[in-house]
């Protein structure tokens, strides 16, 4: 997948182009992208950065999805005023046709651009004879009634409601990070774990325990538990960082040393709420638990 970070001015004529924020990559995003591949044509994501705002996947972990979703050429462009200032007219002529070279043009049915979002589908109807493209306008993905969208997936997520926001986004929420070292009370514990800091701009789920897949270098997957938070318990005993959430993951029946290496967890479901305990002692028994509930969960359940 070739990557741009500004307007290209050397992609071919004739691509697949599907324009939008693409945030969380969910069934909905997909459904254009399937369309620009059947278009038989080489396949253009051309979407933003944003520089406030959470989003469900870090920028880092969006480009590993496009790549693995088979898009061709990503395109990924500060959202700048001078960019959301051009007129509908602008956008369609002076990137559209004239900088992504588009020979179809795929949109989902509420796509707005320009200034004020002035443009809209009929907008890019208007014009794509003049421009020489093909649209596509696909209508909203529904589900349980609802239409599917990011701020759908990231409100679940917020939640802890973790298979739902599997439904909407047709995966597993997940978090990328490279392991760090940490305390190393978990190794006394017999339940060693792999520690990951969040990137600062991912909508998180609620501190507490999960249940999670970990996807390690080679794409070798075990099953896990993952406790997202602060530590209170640790932190009152041993006072450190009370601000930054960190991801703290037990792998089942894994021997290697991941230290300083990539690894993704993916979310399955909210096991309990992060809780200080009074003691190490009362910690070990709880997390026990917690390998126990997670262990069943992994047993009953196939995301």
């Amino acid at each position: 997948m070739k990557i741009y970070e500004s307007l290209p001015d050397d992609l071919p004529a004739g691509s697949a182009v599907s324009i939008g924020k693409f945030d969380g990559f969910h069934r909905g995003h997909r459904l254009l992208l399937d369309e620009a591949k059947k278009s038989g044509r080489s396949v253009s994501v051309f979407t933003f950065r944003f520089p406030t705002g959470k989003t469900i996947d870090s920028y880092g972990e969006k480009r590993e999805l496009a790549k693995a979703l088979g898009v061709d050429v990503y395109i990924e462009v500060a959202a700048d005023e001078r960019l959301f200032s051009m007129s509908a007219h602008e956008f369609i002529h002076g990137v559209i046709c004239d900088r992504l070279h588009a020979g179809t043009v795929i949109v989902g049915e509420d796509f707005r651009f320009g200034e004020n979002r002035s443009g809209d589908v009929h907008t890019l109807e208007k014009y794509k004879k003049e421009c020489g493209y093909d649209l596509i306008v696909k209508k909203k993905l529904m589900e349980s009634g609802e239409p599917i969208s990011s701020s759908r997936v990231r409100e679940l997520i917020a939640s802890g409601k973790m298979e739902d926001a599997y439904t909407l986004l047709g995966r597993c929420y997940h978090i990328c990070g490279r392991v760090i070292s940490g305390n190393r009370i978990g190794r006394t514990m017999g339940v060693p774990t792999a520690n990951v800091i969040p990137d600062e701009g991912k909508v998180l789920p609620p501190n507490g325990v999960y249940a999670v897949t970990v996807v390690c270098p080679g794409d070798k997957s075990y099953t896990g538990v993952a406790d997202l938070g602060v530590k209170p318990t640790i932190d009152a005993i041993s006072p450190g960082d009370k601000e930054t959430v960190g991801l703290e993951v037990n792998l089942f029946d894994y021997t290697g040393d991941l230290y300083d290496k990539d690894i993704k967890v993916e979310f399955g479901t909210f096991l309990r709420k992060e809780k200080q305990f009074s003691s190490l002692d009362e910690l070990h028994a709880q997390i026990e638990k917690d390998v126990e509930r997670a262990r069943k969960w992994h047993q009953s359940t196939r995301l």
